[in-house]
């Protein structure tokens, strides 16, 4: 039976070969697996390498030189279904065949995740409301993950790092280059930070310089990560704008920062807005769009919700107006309310129309935490005494 630091190595091998990308190394990979694959590259006998490109250097490449260079660079090597690569990718359409990880890769489990990016080229305003946002999310455990690059991207591991504290909401960043190749080079503390507190990924294999292709490659990863993605600035066509285009076609909610009409940055994230995208003012947007998101995907698994992000109410004037009295409750009695109830739950079930209530609206009235009042949400839908939709609750 082979080990899985066999397995590994092997993949390495397979990644590292000259000239490979990621579709040619699942083309590789797939129906053969590593050991199998590297095997049949060597003997020129693999039908997806018809021409032998990758033959003689399979011939010349010491399987176990790679392992050993891979430890030294405390670099792992991730394969689905295997240790440490991360659950949200397992079954993704793009996903990749090979991950290398420099950091713990379990930190995104089990947590609120959002992709925070944008431009390169980011004005001050973006680069200050990337940060604040960042910091914001990771003070209430959400894992924030970016792509380590100039601007937006920096500015949002630059504040995740501000904002983590006592172990929640470590930064996650999803590089283009090999791990063992910092790009920019002016991010190298920034990466080493990333890496130490988180992690970094990526499924070049080391020695991986950069090159256009593959930027925007990785922004299908950073966005198949994330409960939500937002798109702080972005120019017309901008890069970014490809992981908000990964995003909406995987079901998962862009958010997009609002931009002077007169700012070239902005003119990406003002047209995202157009088309639809979710209003970002504040971290707590982006917190009930995380809650909505994750009540969703909990929903479409049959599973109870699983919220887990600290408490962040809105300070909003109209939060003193609690649950409603009066005509309003004396209907609740003759209509009957659903019982048993928990306190969170009954709070709820009184904010909450028969005609759809926005999940904002339901904060205001009931003046409950998020994490509270999204569990209370999920758990009366299960129950059957509320209905769901995009962003907005009923009584059944």
């Amino acid at each position: 039976m082979i080990d899985s630091g066999q397995l590994e190595y092997h993949a390495g091998a397979v990644a590292g070969l000259p000239g490979m990308t990621p579709v040619r190394l699942a083309k590789l990979l797939d129906g053969f697996g590593p050991v199998l694959a590297w095997q049949a590259v060597q003997a020129g006998t693999h039908p997806a390498d018809p021409r032998r490109k990758f033959a003689v250097p399979a011939r010349r490449t010491d399987v176990d030189d790679v392992g050993r260079r891979y430890a030294r660079a405390g670099v792992r090597i991730l394969l689905p279904g295997g240790a440490g690569y991360p659950s949200m990718l397992e079954g993704d359409p793009g996903a990749p065949a090979v991950l290398f990880a420099s950091g713990d890769p379990a930190v995104v489990e089990g947590r609120a995740r959002v992709a925070i990016v944008g431009t390169r080229s980011a004005t001050h305003y973006g680069r200050q409301v990337a940060s604040e946002l960042a910091a914001e999310l990771a003070g209430h455990g959400v894992v924030v993950v970016s792509g380590l690059a100039r601007g937006i991207d920096g500015a949002a591991h630059a504040g995740a790092l501000r904002g983590e504290t006592g172990g929640a909401g470590p930064p996650v960043a999803v590089v283009g280059t090999g791990l063992d190749v910092v790009y920019p080079p002016s991010n190298r503390d920034l990466w080493a930070r990333v890496a130490g507190r988180g992690v970094v990924f990526s499924e070049s294999a080391l020695g991986t310089q950069p090159h256009p292709g593959v930027f925007p490659a990785r922004n299908r990863i950073i966005a198949a990560l994330a409960d939500v993605v937002v798109v702080v600035e972005s120019h017309h066509g901008g890069g970014s704008l490809y992981t908000a285009e990964a995003a909406a076609r995987r079901g998962i909610p862009v958010c997009a920062v609002p931009g002077s009409v007169h700012s070239r940055a902005s003119a990406g994230t003002n047209g995202l807005l157009v088309d639809g995208c979710i209003p970002v003012r504040d971290a707590t947007d982006v917190l009930v769009a995380v809650a909505l998101a994750r009540a969703g995907q909990d929903a479409r698994a049959g599973e109870p919700p699983s919220v887990d992000v600290a408490p962040y109410p809105r300070s909003h004037p109209s939060r003193s107006a609690r649950a409603p009295t009066g005509a309003r409750a004396s209907r609740d009695v003759e209509r009957g309310t659903p019982a048993p109830l928990t306190p969170a739950q009954r709070t709820v079930w009184e904010a909450v129309d028969d005609t759809p209530t926005a999940f904002e609206t339901i904060l205001i009235r009931t003046d409950l935490p998020l994490a509270a009042a999204a569990e209370a949400c999920g758990q009366l839908a299960e129950s059957g005494a509320l209905r769901s939709g995009a962003g907005w609750w009923s009584r059944s």
